[in-house]
């Protein structure tokens, strides 16, 4: 048991400086990655921004769009009348 006691106290400095370090290097480690995600979400928020300006200028040109396809809608149902009446006519002339 000597033997043993003598290794026990010849590594418990060893194993607390390993601890120690390991502890160090992990907080370090924490507080380096926390920096990269607040890069990340500040160019993630930026991007967002930006994305929701296209987003709105879509929505704008997207109801503009509607109303050429309402007014061509309304075109078109003119046309088919028109296209009804004059056939009615040459029908009617036989």
């Amino acid at each position: 048991m000597d033997r043993q006691q003598k290794w026990m106290d010849y590594l418990k400095p060893v194993v607390v400086g390993l601890v120690a370090l390991m502890s160090a290097a992990t907080f370090y480690l924490q507080r380096h990655d926390s920096g990269d995600v607040d890069t990340r979400v500040a160019a993630l928020e930026v991007q967002m921004t930006a994305n929701n300006k296209h987003d709105d200028t879509q929505d704008l040109h997207i109801e503009k769009f509607d109303g050429y396809f309402d007014n061509f809608r309304v075109l078109l149902s003119d046309v088919r009348s028109d296209v009804a009446f004059i056939r009615g006519k040459m029908e009617a002339s036989k």
